[in-house]
């Protein structure tokens, strides 16, 4: 039996398998690279937070952005120590101006603060200079109050170039994202924050939240991630505190 092949076919075939796979690899990697660490784009290399830890314990950490105001923080401390959760609060040096007195007491219910800068602006638009004022600024703020120096710092609007990571960094401190953004300020209901939480809740998983929308929902939110057997913790909880390395994707444990 004899066959006939139509080379220019057979041409157009072998390409166009050879492009999905080519498609598929890179998928697979940029999906490996948007956790932390570094992301290799060409011969640059792009610096990440860390937006997840690896590990197989089973816990994940709560983050909550204070920008606004503090008007529902004891609502949320009150969910917090009832479930017996804990969470990072990152506030702005503003907010320590205005609210000392519920900066000392999320510290006091055992909670963490983080630094969200002294002042709720983009540091893309900023000198590298103007950036470490940023940083410097809030971290003395809630020296002063907490007798603490904070050691986690999350950008505003999640904005973040190589000088800022590596300015903060400088600082001795880690850059901190998220791998679920709970889009409370979004005006969803109790469910569709759940929803949205839980479609991409893992081991490790950093939640974003505010504390100007979560505090109705949050002792919900906490409930269901602690049915699926997740303790909930402080980011640094989660963090390894030594023998741990950051490559191109991951946050991870030395073994």
């Amino acid at each position: 039996m004899f066959f006939v092949v139509n080379k220019e076919k057979l041409k157009s075939y072998l390409v166009s398998v050879s492009t999905v796979a080519i498609l598929l690899v890179v998928s697979v990697v940029l999906q490996k690279n948007v956790t932390n660490g570094t992301m290799q784009t060409g011969a640059s290399v792009v610096k990440m937070p860390i937006n997840k830890v690896e590990t197989k314990e089973k816990e994940i950490a709560i983050s909550i952005n204070c920008i606004e105001n503090m008007d529902n923080i004891n609502n949320i401390l009150d969910t917090l120590s009832k479930t017996k959760a804990k969470a990072t609060f990152f506030v702005t040096g503003e907010i320590v101006d205005k609210y000392p007195e519920e900066i000392k007491k999320i510290k006091n219910n055992g909670n963490e603060i983080g630094s969200l800068s002294n002042t709720y602006t983009s540091l893309k638009k900023m000198t590298k200079e103007e950036v470490l004022n940023q940083i410097q600024e809030c971290n003395k703020k809630i020296e002063n109050l907490i007798k603490e120096e904070p050691t986690l710092f999350r950008t505003p609007y999640g904005e973040y170039n190589n000088t800022i990571i590596e300015t903060i960094q400088n600082e001795n401190m880690e850059v901190i994202g998220w791998n679920i953004d709970s889009l409370d300020s979004n005006g969803l209901t109790d469910e569709e924050i759940w929803e949205q939480i839980e479609e991409n809740l893992s081991e490790g998983s950093i939640i974003l939240m505010h504390n100007e929308y979560i505090g109705n929902s949050l002792e919900k939110i906490v409930n269901n991630i602690q049915e699926k057997g997740y303790q909930v913790n402080t980011v640094s909880d989660i963090m390894y505190k030594n023998n741990y390395q950051v490559d191109s994707y991951r946050y991870t444990k030395i073994r």
